[in-house]
């Protein structure tokens, strides 16, 4: 699986040995955005932060989790939120495949729970209907059979009782990057898709990599691009003109994204 989670390094990595090449920013958000250079991505992961803009991260808690009890799964600290984070059981806490981070932007706060390279079959669905794992398992490609899943839970306030959650097949999103659909999701009502970008500008024009995908776009159910990421080099998150909150919430999933292929 390892080969599969640095896929897009070794793309960043042939493409900037090349060229300046960037990840071309969709249409929807070229009108009006913010672009933000990544800090804190690479390098040494010791008390490593991130941060980009107003926006930075608390230091990234990697392999957080312990217990041995099957009920002690990602983020089995509060238990205000079991029905929620209770999805991840032992065996991925002793693969010690997990990130915990909080990001804030001076006002606003998160609290974030990642788990990279499992196996969809095995998830621990739980008890909440509203899980975005059981609104269908058929949003995560086919039929949630990856075996190089990562799943992120957000908390984007201390009083949320129910977190945002973000699903990502690797194997599909770098095999199909131009069919591929992932989800960000807190209800069947609210969410946003998650697609892989393939396209790189250099010099002002526009052209596919071939190799795969070099980002990711969110967009909203009406379809329309509000953020995006890009994973070549050091990072780069572009956040659309929208309300501070909406905002705040693609820039956590963004995060997450970026921090993905460090894990394990």
């Amino acid at each position: 699986m390892r080969s599969i989670l640095l896929t897009t390094s070794i793309i960043a990595l042939s493409i900037s040995s090349c060229a300046p090449f960037k990840m071309a920013v969709h249409e929807d958000l070229q009108p009006a955005y913010d672009e933000y250079n990544v800090k804190g991505r690479q390098g040494i992961l010791i008390k490593q932060k991130m941060s980009f803009g107003e926006y930075s991260t608390n230091t990234v808690n990697r392999s957080w989790t312990k217990g041995n009890s099957s009920h002690m799964g990602l983020g089995y600290i509060d238990p205000n939120r079991m029905e929620w984070v209770n999805i991840i059981g032992t065996e991925y806490i002793n693969r010690k495949q997990t990130v915990r981070y909080s990001l804030n932007n001076g006002g606003l706060q998160s609290d974030v729970f990642c788990v990279s390279r499992f196996n969809a079959k095995d998830f621990n669905i739980g008890r909440s209907e509203n899980s975005v794992l059981n609104i269908g398992l058929d949003l995560l490609g086919k039929g949630g059979k990856s075996s190089s899943m990562y799943y992120v839970q957000i908390y984007t306030s201390d009083k949320d009782d129910r977190p945002w959650e973000l699903a990502l097949d690797n194997q599909e999103s770098q095999g199909r990057p131009n069919k591929y659909v992932g989800y960000l999701a807190k209800s069947r009502t609210e969410y946003y898709t998650l697609h892989p970008v393939s396209k790189v500008e250099m010099k002002g024009k526009t052209g596919n990599t071939l190799l795969g995908a070099v980002g990711f776009e969110f967009r909203n159910k009406e379809g329309k691009t509000l953020a995006a990421v890009s994973l070549i080099d050091k990072g780069m998150i572009y956040l659309g003109k929208t309300t501070a909150e909406e905002r705040f919430l693609l820039a956590n999933a963004c995060t997450a994204l970026l921090l993905q292929e460090q894990i394990g």
